[in-house]
């Protein structure tokens, strides 16, 4: 996915996976992740980027374009040698080597007093995390630890990290805001979300959630203060400088949108609002300008009754228009699969199925699918059916495995990366004419030289296998590694991200990524096929008009369309 330029996460690699989701609160809950109510590590070219921090450290309108500009050239620094290092050792060895030069030339933009107040306004947003910073290797660019700083003994060393590394599960647990639903009201929406984000009694919550977190931090840092002399603490206390009020530094501009994305996103509900998580761009325009189907209309049914983290009302929700205006008649599938079920639909769509709702939730990885579906669904397919599974990195894979080893499809079930071929992070892999990974098959050569796909682009996937006779349209390049779930890596050659086949009388797409299908915002920024530059949105046609019999027609079509 792409990030603003200065944003840290576009530099080093933070990407919104499941390992990072997987880390929040059971939906019942969601992590308040403010600045000054959960340590985080502020980095400060993050905190450079921020209107509050500039404000406080007055920033003339210079110095933000000239820090802005020194982000812009070292992130392209950084992508020029993911292409060109293909050792990951090294490339991790050159890219500490770019922030770092990167870090003293935007420190260099700043007067004395300026470096002094964005120090300060760091160790304030880290708390105890500044004396823990062992999960935070990129912290070693930001200068000495606090430790040192402070002179601690190595006794003293060890003994505040012992209590900041408690404390930070401590503050954690206190800055879980409930989420109180109505059993009455139904499944949640985007729309009433947001009502309940607006409401009095979750905005109490909420401060009450905040006051507790709060105090669960003074507690920590008076446990930390404590280990240390007199003059360590004075010294401590000159370090933090003046109060500054932390609840000001934001990245949403809206409370209300940061909070309906977080609770849509714990409660894995597509289309909530902010950048707390995805969401659907509503932007994205989902017109066709040659529809396929203008009198028929090929039914398809779209899975929603599978714990899916993608729905038609949801993130998929462009994927799903844009099909509808192709001439598709979209239906939700909200039941369990079975002959019956499936005889009212021509071609049948899985996106993202889970064994538990949420990808946090206990059992997520579990098969999302009964041994009797997986059953019914090959036998549907084998008889002429096709089928799009489309299926994400850990722990999607797990969850759909059952069903597409039906099909012959091995799945790595981790994620996958490739900086040789890759985009903005390791993990978002470009497949083009040119570096020769898009495979040859209708779904590339479209209809005509308009429908022809050139140029692809995933968003942090895994790697598949396809059965014998099965085409990688996504083919992985020699580089490419799986970092497994066990925690080994190995090589991806030969895999790839999405592979098609003929499967019986019917039709089989695979994909090992989900966002490259659909149009998606994290904040402003784009990932999936309102990437200007990409053409997803063309392919995720294609896939259609092959799974349809329009690409490549079968010589005696199954069924007849509406």
């Amino acid at each position: 996915m792409r990030w603003k330029p200065g944003a840290i996460a576009l530099v080093v690699g933070l990407v919104v996976n499941s390992a990072v989701l997987a880390q929040t609160p059971a939906p019942a809950s969601y992590p308040l992740w403010e600045f000054g109510t959960i340590p985080r590590p502020a980095f400060k070219r993050v905190l450079l980027g921020i209107a509050a921090v500039q404000e406080e450290l007055k920033l003339t309108p210079a110095q933000k374009k000239a820090v802005e500009d020194i982000w812009t050239r070292r992130t392209a620094e950084v992508q020029e040698a993911r292409r060109k290092i293909t050792d990951r050792a090294k490339f991790a060895e050159a890219r500490v080597g770019i922030l770092r030069d990167a870090q003293k030339e935007a420190l260099d933009c700043l007067e004395p007093k300026q470096r002094d107040r964005l120090d300060q306004i760091q160790l304030r947003s880290q708390g105890p995390l500044a004396f823990h910073t062992a999960g935070w290797p990129q912290l070693a660019l930001e200068g000495p630890e606090v430790t040192k700083r402070l002179g601690l003994s190595d006794q003293q060393t060890r003994r505040v990290r012992e209590i900041a590394e408690a404390g930070e599960k401590e503050i954690e647990a206190a800055a879980a805001v409930p989420i109180a639903l109505d059993p009455k009201a139904g499944a949640p929406t985007p729309e009433s979300i947001r009502k309940l984000v607006e409401g009095p009694e979750f905005k109490a919550a909420k401060r009450k959630t905040r006051q507790a977190a709060h105090e669960a931090w003074a507690a920590v840092i008076r446990r930390i203060e404590a280990v240390l002399t007199e003059p360590q603490r004075a010294a401590y206390r000159t370090l933090l400088g003046e109060p500054f009020d932390l609840a000001k530094v934001r990245f949403d501009e809206s409370e209300a949108d940061e909070d309906a994305g977080m609770v849509a996103q714990a409660l894995n509900v597509g289309g909530g609002g902010g950048g707390g998580g995805q969401q659907a761009d509503p932007s994205f325009d989902t017109k066709v300008a040659r529809p396929a189907y203008r009198d028929q209309h090929p039914r398809v049914l779209f899975d929603e009754a599978h714990h899916n983290f993608h729905t038609t009302d949801g993130r998929y929700k462009p994927f799903a228009q844009i099909i509808a205006s192709d001439g598709f008649k979209v239906i939700p599938n909200k039941g369990k699969f079975t002959k019956e079920l499936l005889a009212g639909g021509e071609i049948l769509i899985i996106a993202n199925a889970l064994g538990a709702e949420g990808m946090g939730a206990a059992g997520a990885a579990d098969s999302a699918f009964t041994d009797a579906e997986c059953d019914v669904v090959r036998d549907w397919v084998r008889a002429g059916g096709s089928l799009l599974l489309i299926t994400d990195h850990a722990p999607f894979g797990s969850a759909a495995e059952s069903l597409a080893k039906r099909f012959g499809v091995d799945m790595s079930k981790g994620y996958t990366s490739d900086p040789s071929n890759s985009e903005g992070d390791a993990t978002s892999l470009v497949f083009t004419r040119k570096n020769g990974l898009l495979g040859d098959h209708p779904i590339t050569r479209g209809r005509d030289d308009s429908e022809r796909v050139n140029r692809i682009q995933t968003f942090t996937g895994q790697s598949l296998k396809g059965p014998a006779g099965s085409v990688a349209i996504l083919r992985l390049g020699d580089t490419a590694t799986d970092e497994l779930l066990e925690g080994k890596t190995t090589s991806a050659a030969g895999r790839a991200q999405g592979i098609a086949f003929a499967f019986g009388e019917g039709r089989v797409v695979v994909m090992g990524e989900a966002a490259e299908l659909s149009a998606q915002l994290i904040g402003t920024q784009r990932f999936g096929m309102n990437v200007p530059g990409l053409d997803n949105r063309q392919m995720a046609l294609n896939i259609m008009h092959w799974l349809s019999g329009l690409l490549e027609p079968r010589a005696e079509p199954k069924k007849k369309a509406e």
